[in-house]
């Protein structure tokens, strides 16, 4: 019996997990990347693995099941790599319109069986004792549930499991241009080389407009390179502090979470219509004193703290906020997945598209992000949406 033949373009975390689940099934699987594994956002985000504020309904089910995904997976593996810490996250609100907003979140929450409780300030100051809580701040929640990934041992994972299953990894390379037919579909690459098989998913992220244009088709997606709060947003990289912080917090001033060595990754989504990817973040210029200056705010014994590394994260925003996962031609050779929360989301999508793919059936979790609404369609074609810089709405 001859092998089912995919190419993927892409491999970020999204790319790599489909190819992953692929090869587990069977498929002889090659993935063509351009740079490095992981080289685009999948290194550059918070990374906190959540359905907290995901809505509509379908789209927190989507989140939900990534989340429990993480979970098992994790508590299975055999190698010693820990990539998901299921530490939790606590948030809190001071401005009374921030307050309702996450007391209504929270409700939501509730009826959707979704895991919180409420601690009071003596006992989040017992878990974290450098803490400090404005006296103005209201119900303080937790989500126990949730966590953060480590990019690099998750990426490795997910690439040691492809690679022992005869995924093929080519890299450096580019496609350049994308044919497809009746009876297969191909790939010419930058090195003059071709590929050919029976499909060919696109996993590349922001790049996801320009592979498509290869089809002659548009694609509506929000562009990552030019300023914007909605696809670009800033990280800074704190030196190593006297804090004994081991989950993700979510304050009014920022949020924050470990990175390794007592090292604290802050993320400012107020401050992310500032974020230009045309020029270098400054370590020791305005973002960074904010975010050093609201660490302060939040923590005792930062006084020495330092922003080792700013990064500008752009994220993968189809025009309507919304994961499009999906084929993309009449003849199904070509499929698409491009999407925002795609650490939270990247064992659900590989799972559930190698199914679509190898299997032929397309699970009810996918029904309302087939990415045939943006297709042939501009970003101005679509409502503006806000990223609310209260954090669960991003």
């Amino acid at each position: 019996m001859v092998k089912q033949k995919i190419a993927v373009i892409g491999a970020g975390v999204i790319g790599l997990s489909i190819a992953r689940s692929l090869a587990l099934a069977g498929v002889e699987v090659t993935i063509f990347e351009r740079e490095r594994i992981g080289a685009g956002t999948s290194t550059k985000t918070f990374a906190w693995v959540n359905s907290n504020g995901k809505n509509p309904e379908s789209y927190h089910a989507l989140n939900l099941d990534g989340l429990h995904r993480h979970i098992r997976l994790q508590a299975a593996g055999p190698s010693e790599g820990q990539w998901f810490r299921q530490t939790g996250t606590y948030e809190w609100a001071v401005k009374e319109q921030a307050k309702e907003r996450l007391e209504t979140r929270v409700s939501g929450l509730k009826d959707r069986d979704y895991a919180v409780t409420q601690v009071s300030a003596d006992e989040i100051t017992a878990r974290i004792p450098e803490l400090l809580i404005d006296p103005r701040s209201g119900n303080i929640w937790y989500f126990p549930e949730e966590g953060y990934v480590e990019m690099a041992p998750f990426l490795a994972r997910l690439w040691d499991e492809a690679r022992r299953n005869g995924v093929q990894l080519r890299t450096p390379v580019e496609v350049v241009d994308v044919e497809e037919g009746a009876d297969a579909v191909s790939l010419r690459l930058n090195d003059g080389s071709t590929w050919s098989g029976d499909q060919v998913v696109f996993a590349a992220g922001r790049w996801s407009s320009s592979l498509l244009g290869m089809l002659g088709q548009t694609f509506a997606m929000i562009d990552a390179d030019a300023p914007n709060k909605i696809a670009c947003g800033f990280l800074g990289y704190t030196n190593p502090q006297l804090v004994q912080l081991a989950s993700n917090i979510i304050t009014p001033d920022m949020n924050i979470r470990p990175d390794g060595g007592g090292r604290l990754l802050l993320q400012t989504p107020d401050l992310d219509h500032r974020a230009d990817p045309a020029y270098q973040a400054d370590t020791t210029g305005l973002i960074a004193q904010e975010m050093l200056r609201r660490l302060s705010r939040v923590f005792r014994n930062v006084e020495g703290a330092q922003v080792e590394k700013l990064k500008i994260g752009q994220r993968a925003r189809p025009a309507d906020g919304k994961p499009a996962i999906g084929f993309v031609d009449g003849f199904e050779r070509c499929y698409v997945a491009a999407m925002h929360s795609g650490v939270t989301l990247s064992l659900t999508v590989g799972a559930l598209v190698s199914e679509e793919l190898v299997k032929g059936r397309r699970d009810d979790l996918l029904t309302d992000f087939a990415p045939t609404r943006l297709l042939n369609k501009s970003v101005e074609d679509f409502p503006v949406f806000s990223t609310i810089h209260f954090p669960a709405a991003q």
